[in-house]
């Protein structure tokens, strides 16, 4: 169980890594959408079920939106990506 933790840390780390050189918004906010699951998987297996529910409401799934609602408004307002 404890290395299962350590491995979802370091894949947590990664992703964190990977967000900060996306090329683009939106493939930024998916990976950081899936490193809050990571964390809310972590939390269900440190038994820390009410930590893991609010992790999955507001940091995957209400952040997550905020966040694409964020980069849609960015391109319709004209914001180009850089290639």
């Amino acid at each position: 169980m404890r290395l299962l933790i350590i491995l979802l840390g370091l894949l947590m780390f990664a992703g964190a890594v990977a967000v900060l050189f996306q090329k683009s918004l939106r493939n930024a906010v998916f990976t950081f959408g899936a490193v809050n699951m990571i964390s809310a998987l972590m939390f269900v297996l440190m038994r820390a079920y009410d930590v893991a529910l609010a992790q999955v409401a507001i940091g995957a799934g209400l952040t997550t939106a905020i966040f694409l609602w964020t980069v849609r408004r960015l391109v319709e307002d004209g914001y180009r990506e850089k290639k």
